[in-house]
């Protein structure tokens, strides 16, 4: 057996692996990706957000809005598109994950609460794991 390295991830081998699980545990339902995209006027992405439905609950991976773009409501617009996907979908609740450095505030903001924190991060920088509740 040889065990293969590669941090150039091919979403064919992702969606693989994905439909493996899923396969085997289909009584809590699938997992799968989504995003979200806002793009300019040559196409090119200005922002935008991904994550996961795991089993019934919506997560988001990553966030991001051009840094000139910033502060106008795009990310609470994007994330308000991610509630609604999720409550479309039946999921209770939201979950995202944000560094000690990044947007905690922007999330509380949004209702979402602090689950827990792991630390041992870079520079003594910490993972902040956050919910909100989305189904009312």
């Amino acid at each position: 057996m040889n065990i293969e390295f590669t941090n150039n991830l091919k979403s064919s081998e992702i969606e693989f692996l994905t439909q493996k699980i899923n396969d085997e545990t289909q009584e809590y339902g699938k997992a799968y990706q989504f995003a979200f995209f806002i793009k300019g006027i040559d196409n090119e992405i200005i922002a935008g957000c991904n994550g996961s439905v795991i089993f019934g609950v919506i997560y988001t991976d990553q966030l991001w809005v051009k840094n000139e773009l910033r502060g106008q409501g795009i990310g609470k617009q994007l994330m308000g598109k991610i509630h609604e996907y999720g409550k479309e979908i039946g999921c209770q609740i939201s979950t995202v994950a944000t560094m000690s450095f990044q947007a905690k505030e922007f999330y509380e903001s949004l209702g979402y609460v602090v689950e827990f924190e792991r630390h041992g991060y870079t520079n003594e920088s910490f993972m902040i794991f956050l919910k909100r509740n989305i189904s009312s």
